[in-house]
């Protein structure tokens, strides 16, 4: 078989492909750690969760850095030239380019690390729902603990909403 100089980018990209979507997995686990600890209020876990999930963040940001090097160089072999404006290059184009017997496995790995990363986007999504519920409520909390005592609504006994006296909880307390 001659050898094909797509032949090595293509490995180099199937091995990242590869790390890449270990590490969203290590990212979604991260992730779900978190959302748990949020649960339970557990501040400590939260942060440490949070730092881990930085270190995990900051190690794609190196990986996806070291792609682009990967498919710059495969698109030069495969005469592929670069998007207007910048756009990166779809892998589809890519694909299409390459050799049959090189597609299949970059293709498969391609579609397990987009699907990995869909899970990572949907965590993120429940963590900022959550997020801004919790913000929400210290508010509200605040803001009941700081009010005028002219301002302090409560639940009258007939369930209906009524202005209390006295003094602002945070100044009660002291």
């Amino acid at each position: 078989m001659p050898d094909n100089p797509a032949m090595q980018p293509v490995l180099e990209l199937s091995a990242l492909f590869g790390e890449l979507t270990a590490l969203q997995e290590s990212l979604h686990g991260v992730i779900t750690i978190k959302l748990e600890a949020m649960r339970r209020s557990d501040v400590d876990g939260m942060l440490a969760a949070s730092h881990r999930e930085g270190e995990l963040a900051a190690k794609a940001e190196q990986l996806d850095e070291i792609r682009k090097q990967i498919v710059s160089r495969l698109c030069m072999v495969l005469g592929i030239a670069p998007e207007a404006g910048g756009r990166p290059v779809r892998l589809s184009s890519i694909l299409s380019r390459l050799d049959p017997s090189l597609r299949p496995r970059l293709a498969q790995l391609a579609a397990a690390l987009r699907e990995r990363m869909l899970k990572v986007a949907e965590a993120n999504r429940v963590v900022e729902l959550v997020s801004r519920e919790m913000l929400a409520h210290f508010k509200a909390l605040f803001a009941a603990m700081t009010q005028d005592e002219e301002n302090v609504e409560v639940y009258s006994a007939a369930g209906g909403a009524t202005r209390t006296g006295g003094p602002r909880v945070l100044d009660a307390v002291g």
